[in-house]
């Protein structure tokens, strides 16, 4: 005979988003204005750090290249924070090189193309923007060679931020066995020259080490790379708004070098799980990147909510993760849903063990299976156990809201997980 439990479920006045039936579990705070901030995040520990994004303009990286056997372009990128300081521009220089320094012509500067950092992964920078494949030891600032070991420049490039006012040349002399950069920077006129030197090897398990060419300030901002999953960042980028498309500055996030991204477009959170999730790992820093949410003509943000993403953590999980809401303006503040998408949400094997029905419900819920049930668990989206029993009579559930939940039934056979969706 069938052992049949009739489970009642009670509406509470917690309440889930209208929109996605997930709820807002976590979040993070950018801040806005003129202090914004980067916001690095863990799936283990959630806001790592968080740190001021308007103090620096160049980033060296820090890790290593390993001539000749390695990824040629890891460690010789220079980034520039053009989104964390608005306004702040990199262009090459045409026929300028170390020969002719004190004697550049910046004539029809403003007409060169600007070199953006790439958004796909975080070894093409600004400074190395054009590098190709066919070509490995040209990283455009500078060529390897076999012979010495060492990166040495060939271009000078301009640095410059028209509204603030200032103009500074560059040049990356060399990096020096994949260890010591050197590099050259001045006012256009060639005053206030300055010589920095970096050693990789004074920053340990760091991606990049940061540079303020105003203040002369080298600045160690990062935390180590294998504590946080996601950076909350401003950077350029191709995009969308009301007032056209073009090179903006967005709001985005990106994702460590050790982290891989799905992103699924089309279904909410509540429809698509990890058993049925329809895209192939993306490789790209920012498959999450910005437009979770658009900016309309109210100047508010409206959210994508049908794009779920499931984020391969570096503490070998999967994470399902929905953002829910965007706040700009001072607060820079992210909403979102996110959990761990293991053998919980798989529910594969757990039809052929029992049946649960009606599902989704509005409040009565029957678990029925051929097997010997000896006890039920309610996982909430927050992985949250709200309930256990021992499977014996009818069970009354106070407390719960409408939403989604991971419903675990033990048996004579083994264990077996199914998600129920509470209307």
């Amino acid at each position: 005979m069938k052992k049949i439990l009739t489970l009642t479920l009670i509406l509470t006045a917690f309440g889930f988003s209208a929109n996605a039936q997930c709820p807002v579990n976590d979040s993070t705070s950018m801040g806005g204005g003129l202090t914004p901030n980067d916001v690095f995040y863990s799936f283990t520990n959630h806001t790592v750090a968080t740190v001021l994004n308007n103090n620096w303009h160049m980033a060296f990286s820090v890790t290593g290249t390993d001539f000749p056997n390695g990824n040629y372009a890891n460690g010789v990128a220079i980034r520039v924070n053009s989104g964390g300081i608005p306004g702040t521009v990199l262009k090459k220089l045409n026929g300028a090189n170390a020969a002719n320094w004190r004697a550049i012509d910046t004539t029809g500067l403003y007409a060169l193309p600007q070199l953006l950092d790439s958004d796909s992964t975080w070894n093409l920078s600004a400074f190395t923007s054009g590098y190709k494949s066919s070509d490995i030891l040209n990283f455009i600032w500078g060529n390897y060679s076999m012979t010495s070991h060492n990166v040495t420049g060939n271009n000078v490039f301009v640095l410059y931020n028209k509204t603030a006012g200032w103009y500074k040349k560059v040049f990356i002399k060399s990096l020096d066995y994949d260890t010591i950069w050197n590099v050259v920077i001045s006012n256009v006129d060639n005053s206030d020259s300055s010589y920095l030197t970096i050693n990789k090897k004074s920053y340990t398990n760091k991606l990049f080490v940061y540079y303020d060419v105003l203040n002369k300030l080298v600045i160690d901002r990062e935390p180590v790379k294998s504590s946080w999953d996601l950076l909350w960042t401003k950077y350029v980028t191709y995009a969308v708004t009301p007032q056209g498309s073009g090179l903006s500055p967005v709001t985005g996030v990106l994702s460590n070098p050790a982290v891989k991204v799905e992103q699924n477009i089309g279904k909410r959170c509540s429809d698509v799980w990890l058993t049925n999730r329809t895209s192939a790992v993306d490789p790209s820093i920012s498959a999450m990147g910005h437009d979770w949410k658009m900016l309309n003509m109210s100047f508010t943000y409206d959210m994508r909510d049908s794009n779920v993403y499931f984020v391969h953590a570096q503490n070998g999980k999967i994470y399902e993760m929905t953002f829910l809401s965007y706040q700009g303006g001072s607060a820079g503040k992210s909403r979102f849903n996110m959990y761990e998408a293991t053998t919980g949400i798989s529910d594969i094997d757990a039809k052929y063990a029992f049946n649960v029905y009606p599902n989704p419900n509005n409040g009565l819920l029957s678990v029925e299976s051929d097997m010997v049930i000896s006890g039920i668990t309610f996982v909430d989206m927050q992985g949250k156990t709200v309930y256990t029993n021992n499977g014996a009579g009818t069970i009354d559930i106070s407390g719960l809201a409408n939403g989604i939940y991971v419903i675990t039934v033990q048996t004579s056979e083994g264990v077996y997980h199914r998600r129920i969706i509470k209307e």
